[in-house]
């Protein structure tokens, strides 16, 4: 279900560059959500400010050393990329890491000697006969290391990692659990129409929304309501109960279908408004894209959890959907 949610992928370049990079973005299409830097820079801010707020809005970096300059070092004249692209490189480098930036360099461009020795894509000229190949052999590299990194998942500047461990160890896992545990004791339950059964299977599934507009509470409560959900109070033995979302349709079966949409969300939803210094109704382009970059990362985060739980794996699963 995760599948579709791709990375967002930052491409960089000089003017001269652009050709390149719209093609680089052309080709990396398939595997991250792609903004050339032409679409990202505002008005009324240096471009120093704009390279520096774009940090926590992508997961990956591709900055393209075209060479666009002439340099002048010890005597002898050499190509050389545009200073500012380096400039961006080792600004997203400290940003996001070394790991989820690249630089891709093209033949015969001289690069600061603090690089040497860093493999690093390279591409011909433009003018060069097999310019398409190399790009496209470049852009390979890139998304095998993309899909490499992809397994793993980083702390972030916004805490949607750390909510998600919370979420997953105070509240999944230990509901689990005690159902299964019920489950062994075979203990009847009840709904809220005094309807009594027994589970004889266990799932749990968690919807995402795809954006934090609304408050979490609102969305649970809309979509109870819509699809005819009731209430479940789940009781742990040593921390405090909590009610769940079942879905009535199975429980004839013995299936005992528990649905929950994370309030802790709403934390998320507050970083990002005090991260982005809001001041406005609605939505600018940025605060969309750090949005789905941090449920994004919630989600993983929640599958990476999922996967390594003996009791979870199997029986919870996750859902990104419209609410």
């Amino acid at each position: 279900m995760l599948d579709n949610v791709l990375p967002t992928i930052f491409i960089g370049s000089s003017k001269e560059g652009l050709t390149i990079a719209n093609e680089m973005a052309r080709i990396l299409g398939s595997t991250g959500k792609i903004t050339v830097w032409t679409n990202l820079f505002d008005l009324n801010k240096s471009s120093f400010d704009n390279l520096t707020s774009q940090l926590s809005f992508f997961d990956y970096a591709v900055l393209i050393a075209s060479t666009d300059d002439v340099t002048l070092s010890r005597g002898r004249k050499t190509m050389s990329p545009r200073d500012n692209v380096i400039f961006e490189y080792g600004l997203f480098t400290g940003g996001i890491g070394s790991s989820r930036t690249f630089l891709v360099l093209q033949e015969s461009s001289k690069l600061p000697s603090d690089l040497l020795g860093i493999t690093l894509p390279r591409i011909p000229l433009i003018q060069s006969p097999d310019f398409g190949i190399k790009l496209n052999e470049s852009c390979e590299l890139i998304k095998q290391h993309i899909e490499s990194k992809e397994a793993t998942f980083d702390l972030g500047f916004l805490p949607s990692t750390t909510l998600a461990f919370g979420y997953f160890s105070n509240f999944i896992e230990r509901t689990v659990e005690r159902l299964l545990e019920d489950k062994s004791e075979k203990k009847d339950f009840f709904l809220q129409n005094a309807t009594r059964f027994n589970i004889s299977d266990l799932k749990v599934t968690i919807l995402i929304p795809n954006d934090l507009s609304d408050d979490m509470f609102k969305k649970v409560s809309a979509k109870r309501l819509r699809d005819g959900w009731q209430k479940l109070k789940v009781e742990p033995k040593s921390v405090r109960d909590y009610d769940f979302s079942i879905d009535v349709s199975k429980v004839d079966d013995g299936l005992l279908h528990l649905v929950d949409i994370p309030l802790t969300l709403n934390a998320l939803n507050k970083s990002i408004e005090l991260y982005s210094k809001k001041e406005h109704i609605g939505k600018t382009v940025k605060e969309n894209l750090l949005e789905y970059r941090e449920i994004r990362n919630f989600a993983r985060t929640l599958q990476y959890l999922i996967c390594r739980s003996a009791l979870c794996n199997g029986i919870v699963d996750i859902e990104i959907v419209n609410i």
